[in-house]
């Protein structure tokens, strides 16, 4: 029975495929010039009787081509851009018909093509540059913050889609590091043609297709004009009221395999250089960092507004940065970095601190402070990225010399305080990875040594009373890890272990303290990979050994930090993270002692003398949409934190000095959070739009003044910022701003506290001819100093920009046209008030040289 029916099914297909194989013609041919030679890319076609289409296909560069169709077709036509086309009766049985097309020009109308904003090719998008680009717009990172997905952090931090960027790539090197902020701040946007983002770039490819990385990696894309030759600009300008002067200058040179960035800049018009000697976060190496120890002397009151600093900074920044790589191989390169940056700051506030207990304690500062800060940092990296071999070692060392002088009226008195740290350090990070076809050898390691001397000397004046102290740490810190991964069921899993080692030395004017520890980390995980996303699953165990020099018994503790992660793309637009986390980590960062360090003038603290462990609970989860057609993208996140530490901090707040005293006693803390950021750009309609909203809720346990509760407070925060090109001669841009911040009674206060505070700015550019901007913003922000009564402080500024030659360019800036005097704001911390006043540097103007190259 089953022989019948294939046989049936047989001579059921057998004429149809018979059918299909004779109404299938295949025609054959070659496109040649008169002199016979191929023509290559020819759009050839099949046609019916009424001219429609059956068939077509590209000549290949010798010029041949090759088309099926149907029987019913009757003649083929040849086509191409700067030849006549030629249309071919179809013969009866005839497959094969050689073509000669004759030269011919042709006159067309003027057409706008409108290039795809974001094309996407894999798991790579390319960002083009001028479709995002605005006429006020100047260095690559302007253009960056227009971008869908993308966002750029005030510190000049890059993020794609909510987390931090592998690293920043130009023409697919490393040039920069974690100091890619000096060339997106300084790179000019027209020498950019495209931004690559490369989602899940997983940097090191000797583990690639086998450790997974949720990661984006950033490559610039240059203009084929500003390769292999050198370009950049520099800019002089000058201006008053008191004198200000500003320069900077940019040289850039991308070749095959070598790559050259100078920055340098200075200026006393506010605008503080710092960011750009700090390095960003990144997440290539995460078991070669670690943070460096806090200074112990610090500032009492010294505020920074959360106001651009061109309105209250009184400074004298220089900056000069050099970086060079040489690539041996596109995967083998040498790289070296070197930075300088002084900043001599001068400023002054005033402040009052309510501390609310029992009895309530008011102190107020008026600070005069004159403060100096050197650094010079830098880097010799060498990399060897091979398919199955990976080796990195970076040298780096950084040295600083800071010093402030402060002449303070308090409530106890005049004082003169002088504070000078000089840290400096020299460390190496080695990376190396190993893939054979079974299994992945990694090892980490990361040596560094770290001195500090710090030195405070305050002077009451009524007096004549002297305190000095003197500080010096010197610290050693060592970090190998290594694993090995493999495949179980499929999958990798990965088996690690780390050793580190942290010894502590410090002196001051009474006694040394030594401490150390060894810390032994074996930690497994497992990753499981599918179709669009992956989970991953840790469970470090460490074991954790003391020693402190002032104490005979050493502290051994064992803690356990299970994770889980998972992420989750759906198709190319929508993708889910989410993770939850119990961790148990122990304090060692900074190092211990036994007795009261003098912070400041007022503020005095008592050592940790001992191993602490905080214990926290995690969740939270991300959602991250892109849509690179219609140019929408969101992020919506929410969170939520419970910690506990066996340890908190009780503070005393007398009017002539503050003590803070470690108290042993668990203690939690909870957090939890919402928030949502979206972005959209109508193009047709020339108009963006970038929203966000957050909402957070705290508990946290505070004691001070013999008095102690929990403390619940919410902040609610909105801002929402448009921007229409609609018309060539005139660019609007609208930004506003609100918060509200509250919280449940307590033992300290029997009310809400609640403050609530808005900010707008509106910023009109004109272009009254195609060379020529003209442009005004303003600003205002309320912020209600107690309840009912507000503070309000607006901002006008205005300038131009004429670039009268495509070399040369010309601008002046008037900044606070108002002539704003001073700055005020209030705020709760925790449970008490502050209220502080910046005085500003009133109305000024510069006018601005630009040579470009």
């Amino acid at each position: 029975m089953v022989k019948i029916i294939h046989i049936f099914f047989f001579l059921l297909l057998f004429p149809m495929s018979v059918w299909a194989q004779e109404t299938v013609l295949v025609f054959k041919g070659a496109v040649t010039e008169a002199n016979g030679k191929g023509i290559a890319n020819v759009l050839c076609k099949v046609l019916n009787a009424k001219d429609s289409l059956l068939a077509y296909s590209i000549s290949r560069s010798d010029g041949q081509y090759i088309l099926k169709c149907k029987k019913q077709a009757t003649k083929l036509s040849f086509a191409k851009m700067g030849f006549a086309t030629q249309c071919i009766p179809v013969e009866k049985e005839k497959l094969r018909y050689d073509v000669q097309l004759i030269e011919k020009s042709y006159a067309i109308d003027e057409v706008v093509v409108k290039a795809d904003p974001i094309t996407r090719k894999k798991d790579t998008l390319n960002y083009h540059v001028e479709s995002f680009r605005q006429k006020e717009d100047y260095s690559i990172e302007d253009v960056l913050k227009h971008m869908p997905g993308i966002e750029v952090l005030p510190s000049g931090q890059i993020m794609y889609q909510g987390n931090s960027i592998n690293k920043v790539n130009i023409e697919g090197l490393d040039l920069m590091g974690d100091q890619y902020n000096q060339a997106t701040q300084n790179m000019p946007v027209e020498a950019v043609s495209t931004i690559q983002v490369m989602e899940n770039n997983q940097p090191i490819r000797a583990l690639e297709g086998k450790v997974h990385s949720n990661r984006a990696t950033l490559n610039i894309k240059l203009k084929k004009n500003y390769k292999m030759r050198p370009f950049g600009d520099a800019e002089v300008g000058v201006g008053g009221t008191p004198v200000v002067w500003d320069g900077s200058l940019t040289g850039i040179q991308v070749a095959r395999k070598n790559q050259l960035l100078f920055t340098g800049a200075l200026n006393n018009r506010g605008a503080s250089l710092r960011s750009l000697q700090s390095g960003m976060s990144n997440f290539t190496g995460i078991y070669t960092q670690e943070p460096l120890p806090a200074p112990f002397l610090y500032s009492a009151t010294n505020r920074r507004p959360p106001i651009s600093p061109l309105y209250y900074l009184d400074n004298r920044s220089y900056f000069a940065g050099v970086n060079y790589l040489h690539a041996f191989t596109p995967y083998s390169t040498l790289r070296f970095n070197l930075l300088y940056n002084h900043e001599g700051e001068n400023r002054e506030d005033s402040t009052r601190n309510e501390y609310y207990a029992a009895d309530t304690v008011s102190v107020f500062d008026n600070n005069r402070l004159q403060a100096r800060e050197d650094v010079v940092k830098g880097q010799v990296r060498y990399e060897l990225n091979g398919k199955k071999v990976y080796v990195e070692n970076i040298l780096s060392g950084q040295w600083q010399d800071m010093r402030s002088y402060n002449r303070n009226v308090t409530n106890v008195g005049s004082v003169m305080e002088d504070m000078h740290r000089k840290p400096y350090y020299l460390q190496n990070v080695a990376s190396v990875n190993l893939t054979t076809p079974a299994r992945i050898y990694t090892l980490a390691s990361m040596v560094r040594t770290y001195q500090t001397r710090e030195r405070l000397s305050d002077v009451w004046t009524a007096d004549n009373a002297h305190e000095r102290q003197d500080y010096r740490l010197n610290h050693w810190f060592m970090r190998h890890r290594l694993s090995t991964a493999f495949d179980v069921a499929g999958y990798p899993l990965t088996l690690g272990y780390i050793v580190e080692y942290k010894h502590n030395r410090l002196h001051d004017t009474q006694h040394t303290a030594t401490s150390s520890y060894w810390l032994h980390t074996l930690e497994p995980s497992y990753q499981i990979e599918w179709s669009g996303g992956n989970i991953e699953l840790l469970l470090p165990v460490e074991y954790i050994r003391t020693r402190c020099g002032w104490r005979t018994k050493n502290d051994r503790k064992v803690l356990f930090s299970p994770s889980l992660d998972v992420s989750q793309r759906f198709g190319y637009l929508l993708r889910l993270d989410a993770s939850v986390a119990y961790n148990q980590n122990a304090s060692n960062t900074d190092p211990w002692f036994n007795g009261t360090m003098m912070n400041n003038y007022r503020t005095f603290t008592v050592g940790k003398d001992s191993l602490s462990v905080q214990r926290t609970t995690l969740a939270n989860l991300r959602l991250l949409y892109l849509n690179t057609v219609t140019l929408l993208s969101w992020n919506l996140y929410a969170g939520w934190t419970r910690s506990t530490s066996d340890h908190y901090f009780e503070s005393l707040y007398l009017p002539d000095y503050t003590l803070i005293t470690p108290v042993w006693d668990d203690r939690t803390k909870t957090t939890w959070s919402v928030a949502l950021s979206c972005r959209k750009n109508f193009r047709e309609a020339h108009l963006s739009l970038s929203g966000q909203t957050d909402y957070s809720y705290n508990k946290e346990y505070v004691a001070q003044n013999e008095r102690a509760d929990y403390l619940r407070y919410h902040a609610l925060h909105a801002t929402l910022s448009t921007q229409w090109s609609g018309l060539s001669w005139f660019q609007p841009k609208l930004t506003m701003a609100g918060n509200l911040s509250w919280k449940k009674p307590d033992a300290f206060s029997a009310t809400d506290n609640l403050l609530k505070n808005a900010y707008y700015s509106l910023t009109m550019d004109f272009y009254p001819i195609s060379k020529l901007r003209l442009y005004a913003d303003f600003s205002q922000s309320v912020f209600e100093i107690a309840h009912s009564h507000y503070s309000v402080n607006s901002f006008l500024n205005a300038g131009l920009r004429y670039d009268f030659h495509p070399r040369w360019m010309v601008s002046a800036d008037l900044s606070n046209l108002l002539n704003r005097k001073d700055y005020e704001v209030s705020l709760y911390q925790g449970a008490n008030f502050q209220y502080y006043r910046v005085p500003l540097r009133g109305r000024e103007f510069l006018v601005s040289l630009r040579f470009k190259y």
